[in-house]
């Protein structure tokens, strides 16, 4: 039992000291912020700290080594040395390092993108009695300080949108466009819109393949031609034609037979194979019962109710892209390089999915998803950075999603699927898409912030129209938005 006598005789600061153990020395880890999106981790380990944590692990090893002629724990510490001490230094090494670096990140709140320049921690040669330092030049998020000011009371323009005849005769229009089928054209003269089959070859570098294209995109696999609509004019499947092109670099340069002609101007030649067409039904009474709806007024009842509520949620979806818009030039910040490029990849990657997913042949869709993705690499950047400022007002004002917002989610893309709400959970869990989920949920209901605390006033489309760029407003999804780029 401790003595009571001394523990009255005691200072509380001398109970604290002797309670508290000594803090542990460490490296020293020192960060510096070289950009907007760039910093250098410094680490530091002092000889006596690094010949101290080296004696430590020899010491572990020791006592776990089985070396010959002596029993597991019991080989001399020399020996245990000669033989093992290499590996000890490296793996010393490589803890210290990772150690610091870790605790570096965490004291300052990186969020570390990428490592662009790294120490090789597996060839370094260090040898007890020396010191160690190692350097980390990273890609991080920006270091962005979000007050009020920046995202309450934003004032935006939004349009006063309709539903006009006009609107309602297209968005018809497209409906119907849904249920068209391709059917094979037999006579000569290939449009605008058809769809080409044909083996292409150059026979000066032993080259022949059989590409799909559309006359309209003048684009044949990696081959740019000019006019080409007219060139087909009057052409049926069978027919041989020969073609001025130009050699795209990037796409004939992945072709290993055709990266000598990479941008050069060729002859091409075409054997015509088949052509195809899109055969859009008439809206009557017997297209109305193929659809399902007794009658052609009941196909434009649900067209008519279908656009209204589109017109309602793009209303809604460009008011929050004006208020996003508004708080970007508020808060203008940078994102990191690597981050970009794998957005932009992996939106090439769903893009070129859905492209096939819509029946384009692989070779187009690969050229339009490849050209999107160049277009589109600012608005990706626009994206990472609006999601990562709103992401900081979610933080600042306490916006959750919780479990049973979640879960009503999950039930709801059940219900949609037709799958029990157990099979949803499962496939959304094994694919990560419920961190995805939430995330979004996140997004939303901060966009909604911004919203109620925003200032939105309404100007005629047209108005918008002149200083922001049409208001598109549609129902239907288009069923040949991957025919053009």
């Amino acid at each position: 039992m401790p003595d009571p006598e001394e523990s009255i005789a005691q200072t509380p600061a001398e109970t604290e000291q002797k309670e508290k153990p000594a803090e542990e020395e460490k490296p020293r880890a020192t960060v510096e912020r070289t950009g907007a999106c760039e910093c250098v981790i410094r680490i530091e380990a002092d000889a006596d700290y690094l010949r101290k944590r080296y004696q430590k692990e020899l010491a572990s090893v020791q006592a776990e080594v089985k070396l010959p002629g002596f029993r597991r724990g019991h080989a001399p510490l020399g020996l245990v040395e000669r033989r093992m001490g290499t590996s000890v230094r490296s793996d010393l090494i490589s803890s210290v390092v990772a150690e610091a670096y870790d605790d570096a990140v965490e004291e300052t709140e990186l969020t570390v993108v990428a490592q662009k320049e790294a120490p090789d921690l597996e060839n370094i040669t260090w040898e007890p009695g020396q010191p160690a330092e190692f350097a980390f030049k990273c890609e991080v998020l920006p270091q962005v300080e979000v007050e009020e000011k920046h995202y309450k009371g934003l004032e935006v323009e939004v349009p006063a949108l309709e539903m006009t005849d006009e609107l309602f005769k297209g968005e018809l229009e497209r409906f119907v466009q849904q249920f068209a089928t391709w059917e094979e054209v037999a006579g000569a003269g290939i449009d605008w819109d058809d769809y080409v089959e044909a083996e292409i070859s150059l026979p000066e570098v032993n080259w022949a393949e059989t590409i799909g294209f559309y006359p309209r995109s003048e684009r044949i696999g990696p081959f740019t031609v000019e006019g080409l609509k007219g060139a087909l004019a009057g052409a049926k499947a069978g027919d041989k034609l020969e073609l001025d092109a130009l050699a795209h670099e990037e796409q004939a340069g992945r072709r290993q037979q055709l990266q000598p002609l990479a941008g050069q101007k060729v002859k091409l030649r075409l054997q015509l194979q088949r052509v195809t067409r899109r055969k859009v039904p008439d809206l009557d009474e017997e297209f109305a019962r193929k659809v399902g709806l007794g009658s052609v007024k009941e196909v434009e009842s649900l067209v008519r109710e279908r656009l209204q509520q589109a017109v309602a949620d793009r209303k809604g979806q460009i008011t929050r892209q004006m208020l996003v818009g508004r708080l970007l030039e508020n808060l203008p910040c940078e994102m990191p390089p690597t981050l970009i490029d794998r957005a932009a990849e992996e939106e090439q990657l769903r893009r070129l999915v859905r492209l096939l997913r819509m029946g384009v042949q692989r070779q187009e869709a690969e050229r339009l998803a490849a050209e999107h993705a160049a277009q589109n690499r600012a608005n990706v950047e626009r994206s990472l950075k609006s999601t990562y400022l709103l992401r900081k007002i979610a933080e600042k004002e306490r916006i959750v999603v919780t479990e049973t917002e979640v879960d009503n989610q999950i039930r709801a893309f059940a219900s949609r699927q037709g799958w029990r709400e157990e099979r949803a959970r499962s496939y959304m869990e094994e694919r990560g898409m419920v961190r995805a989920l939430r995330d979004d949920m996140r997004e939303s209901k901060t966009e909604d912030f911004l919203v109620q605390h925003g200032h939105v006033k309404e100007i005629s489309a047209e108005e918008f129209a002149r200083k922001h760029g049409h208001p598109e407003v549609t129902a239907t999804p288009d069923m040949a938005a991957g025919d053009e780029q």
